[in-house]
């Protein structure tokens, strides 16, 4: 649900799928191919350039039981730009994106006394953000949407009774789109930083498919984040 903007570091990182691992040599090689870029990013301006991405996700889920960024995962992949003017541009990203929720209750078991239950929901993402750009005062805005591809998810919860969460009744929708805005600025050189925001347009999981007593209102989960990305440009 949403929450209170008050990030809490939790790092989890997962191995790619392999069958993903070709798409990104693609994606890096084309990126490397077609290097380019107009003055805001490089000296000698041109139309197109490939960069690589790498950056944390702080993430929640809106439409469970918890508040706050409390899942923090990987984005890094591939990135290739297309200068229109000196001020305007588009970009297409081939990203894998690590998203999800992390939560803590304070229960009283009649077995166990005070004690904190903790749920965790890991979602993996192949993800291709397009986005467009306007770069003003050496500042690069940007909007567009994203969509994702679910490639692994996980879900538990450590309590004094077993919580049961059946991968496929409770199962996440395999894709996912959202909208996408993002703020950034060169750095030194060829080195760039980003500071994106992403919310699903459509549910992740609707509401029947919840497990029971971890979900909120009736409209489905959706995921909420905010991205740190460092850029390095060709």
């Amino acid at each position: 649900m949403v929450g209170a903007f008050n990030p809490i570091f939790v790092a989890t990182i997962y191995l790619m799928p392999l069958r993903f691992i070709s798409l990104f040599i693609l994606s890096i090689t084309f990126c490397v191919a077609a290097s380019a870029q107009s003055n805001y990013f490089v000296e000698d301006p041109k139309v197109f350039n490939g960069g690589l991405v790498l950056g944390m996700n702080f993430t929640q889920v809106d439409g469970d039981n918890f508040f706050g960024y409390h899942r923090v995962g990987l984005s890094v992949g591939g990135m290739v730009y297309v200068h229109f003017t000196k001020s305007l541009g588009a970009s297409m990203e081939l990203l894998y994106s690590q998203k999800g929720s992390r939560g803590e209750d304070i229960v009283e078991s009649p077995t166990m006394g005070t004690y904190v239950t903790k749920y965790f929901m890991n979602l993996n993402y192949v993800e291709v953000p397009v986005t467009l750009h306007l770069m003003i005062h050496n500042f690069d805005a940007e909007a567009g949407v994203s969509y994702a591809y679910l490639v692994r998810s996980g879900e538990w919860v450590l309590a004094d009774q077993p919580v049961n969460i059946d991968p496929v009744s409770n199962a996440f929708s395999k894709t996912d789109l959202e909208y996408t805005f993002g703020l950034g600025r060169k750095l030194y050189k060829k080195l760039f930083v980003n500071v994106r925001f992403q919310y699903s347009i459509t549910s992740i999981r609707p509401a029947d498919r919840i497990p029971l007593g971890y979900g909120y209102g009736n409209q489905g989960q959706f995921n909420n984040m905010f991205s740190l990305r460092f850029m390095y440009v060709f």
